[in-house]
């Protein structure tokens, strides 16, 4: 019997366009894509929203998925606000970002999953991608970060909560990555999650973290690398992306602000083919 692949998404309702055109390029370039299951985790009171999109869009009774809501606990909600002025991204686009760090509990019964941000989309069988990810001796395995690709960027400032941090040490980009979430229990990945978020609100002025850099100090020098055509970007940021680069790119991410679905969206031509319902703004 073929292996079922758990795929893991988080959005909120503004994303649902990004996420549907994602999840048809999933669909579409899958071997087998009886055998994906979705599970998708949306803001408080757009699940209905969103499953009438997921019904009308992929109507086959093959198709699995689940949906679930999260909002932000206190933690997360007080961080948000302390953080917003230090970021372009709304509260609302945050808290869902966050809801990543919250997959084992949301979802207790998964254990080994493919996380991947809404605006991606699948150029491969995502089945290669589980492969890939052998995880061995790491719970997290991810692509290097197209933006900042070691520590040193981060450290401009040398904050005194960064101490321990070697500036060359690579970091990843936390918008696709293969996890056992069966695990994060047992190594208390949450815990320390949360407890770089509480130590970070002490010290929001050294530069606001997010969901990137906190995940990154949490798998500080412990995630296992992913050939980099597994999560090519950030497109939503430069628009000199070498063409060979996007065409051998076998996921490709719109990091950053210019989404393809946007009026001044980068390389939509890339995306279009997936989207579902409508043309690009």
């Amino acid at each position: 019997m073929s292996q079922i692949v758990d795929i893991a998404m988080c959005m909120n309702r503004v994303q649902f366009i990004g996420a549907l055109a994602a999840i048809n390029s999933i669909m579409r370039n899958t071997k087998h894509p009886q055998h994906i299951s979705f599970h998708f985790v949306v803001a408080v009171g757009e699940s209905a929203d969103f499953q009438e999109a997921i019904r009308a869009s992929f109507p086959h009774p093959d198709f699995h998925y689940e949906i679930k809501e999260f909002g932000p606990n206190p933690l997360l909600a007080d961080y948000i606000r302390a953080g917003q002025v230090f970021t372009y991204a709304t509260p609302e686009s945050q808290v869902m970002n966050f809801s990543r760090f919250y997959l084992p509990h949301i979802y207790p019964g998964l254990g080994k999953v493919i996380y991947l941000d809404a605006d991606v989309v699948v150029r491969a069988d995502i089945v290669e991608l589980l492969h890939l990810g052998s995880l061995e001796k790491h719970v997290l395995a991810a692509v290097s970060d197209g933006t900042f690709d070691s520590w040193a960027e981060y450290l401009e400032k040398d904050s005194k909560h960064l101490r321990h941090i070697e500036s060359h040490q690579p970091t990843f980009n936390a918008g696709v990555f293969v996890t056992d979430l069966s695990r994060w229990h047992e190594q208390e990945i949450l815990e320390k999650l949360e407890g770089w978020i509480t130590r970070h609100r002490l010290a929001l002025e050294d530069f606001y973290f997010g969901t990137q850099s906190i995940m990154n100090l949490a798998f500080y020098r412990d995630f296992q690398h992913l050939p980099s055509a597994w999560n090519v970007q950030p497109l939503g940021w430069y628009d000199d992306i070498p063409e060979e680069t996007l065409q051998n790119g076998k996921i490709l991410h719109w990091a950053g602000k210019r989404k393809p679905w946007l009026a001044d969206g980068l390389y939509k031509e890339y995306w279009i083919d997936y989207a579902i319902g409508q043309e690009p703004g």
